[in-house]
Formats: C-alpha cells, sequence, structure tokens
C-alpha cells in the first residue's frame, strides 16, 4: 500500500474500499492524501473509523470523487465482484486508478464471508467486464512467499493423535513423524519469507496473492 500511496499527489483523494479496520490509513495519511474508506460492517471484528458504511456495490458518493481507489483482499469476500468492480468504475475520476489485490492460494476465512479465489485470468476478465483498462497483474508474493505460508499451516494444523492417520502402527508412526516435523515446517516457513522478502521468484509454482492495477478510461 505503501507504493499505491506514492502513485498520487499530495492532496488527492484515495478511497479505502472494504476497508475493515483501515490498517493502511497511515501509508496515505503520512503522504499527504486524503484518505476516506468505506465497508458493509458486518464481520465479526472492530472497524476503524469508517467514512461511509455501505454495500460495495452502491457507495453513497457523486461519481469521479477520487483520484484513487484500492481494494486490498477484499474481492473473495464480495458475492458479487463484478457489480462491485463497475461501481469502483464510477467513483475515481477519468483516468484515476484502482489497486487491488486478492487470494489465489489461501485457506477461508472471515466466514461466511469468503467466496472466491482468483487467477489472474480472472483478474483480467473482471476487470475488463467493468470497463478498467489493465495496466499491470502480478504476483504479490513470490513463490518462497507461497510455500513459507504452506510451511506455516502445516506446522499449525498437522494432527499430532494417531486416530487422525487412521490409527495402528501407521497411524501411530505418521503421528510421531507429524510431532518431529512440526517445529521444522515453522522454521521453514519463517526462512522462506525472509528469502522471499529478499527476492521475490515467480518463474515457477503456486501464486499466493495476485495484485493488479487498473484504470478508469
Amino acid at each position: 500500500m505503501k507504493a499505491a500511496s506514492q502513485s498520487v499527489p499530495r492532496g488527492s483523494r484515495v478511497l479505502d474500499a472494504g476497508a475493515g479496520i483501515c490498517p493502511y490509513k497511515h501509508h496515505f495519511v503520512e503522504a499527504g492524501l486524503e484518505y476516506e474508506s468505506a465497508d458493509f460492517g458486518q464481520v465479526n471484528k472492530a472497524d476503524g473509523a469508517l467514512t461511509y458504511v455501505c454495500r460495495l456495490d452502491s457507495i453513497p458518493v457523486a461519481d469521479g470523487r477520487f483520484d484513487l481507489v484500492v481494494l486490498t483482499q477484499v474481492l473473495e469476500h464480495l458475492p458479487d465482484p463484478l457489480a462491485v468492480l463497475r461501481e469502483l468504475n464510477r467513483v475515481p475520476k477519468p483516468g484515476g486508478k484502482l489497486w487491488l489485490s486478492a487470494p489465489f492460494f489461501y485457506e477461508e476465512h472471515e466466514q461466511p464471508y469468503d467466496f472466491y479465489r482468483y487467477t489472474q485470468f480472472a483478474f483480467r476478465h473482471l476487470l475488463e467486464s467493468a470497463a478498467f483498462k489493465v495496466d499491470r497483474i502480478e504476483w504479490l508474493e513470490g513463490y518462497f512467499g507461497t510455500l513459507s505460508y504452506q510451511f506455516h499451516r502445516a506446522g499449525k494444523n498437522l494432527p499430532l493423535s494417531p486416530r487422525d492417520y487412521g490409527g495402528g502402527v501407521i497411524g501411530t508412526a505418521m503421528a510421531c513423524l507429524a510431532v518431529g516435523m512440526k517445529p521444522t515446517l515453522l522454521v521453514s516457513a519463517r526462512l522462506f519469507a525472509n528469502v522471499d522478502l529478499r527476492h521475490k521468484f515467480t518463474r515457477k509454482g503456486h501464486c499466493k496473492n495476485y495484485a493488479a492495477v487498473a484504470e478508469r478510461v
């Protein structure tokens, strides 16, 4: 989000759509931008001081109000993502940008408001269907970041009871293996996360999140 906040001049107006607890607000405020937020406010968590409590397919603002719109890790929670993207094409000025990201490989979260996962081709299809011009679509993390996530979840979620592996000798052996693997998995998760910060490898492997920048034409 720091890159998004630096993509427009000081004094520009930004909408954080699906802002939730507004975790990225400080980036925009520190960059001298006029920050506004919108969210439907129904998830069981403490929302930030939202400017608009509303559905994202019906934001109570005039056309062309914003210079920049961000939609960060929200698209998967929208039952009708195309309707929201069409609304987000209405609220920026012509030439205004939409920065968005959404998961391709990620466990269910914020249930029951978790509906979709997105390939890069789904991103392009939805954005172009909403009349955006796509500037770029890229991996948010590299493959090492995906491995870090997979190892971390395995380190947390591998069961330790023999009966979870079918019982018997094999179940006992697998449970013992899981006990020994958990620390290694968690350490591996940390190491791969650090490597991903140093070098984002994207030539092969499984993408965790895609990010895109699109323009209202």
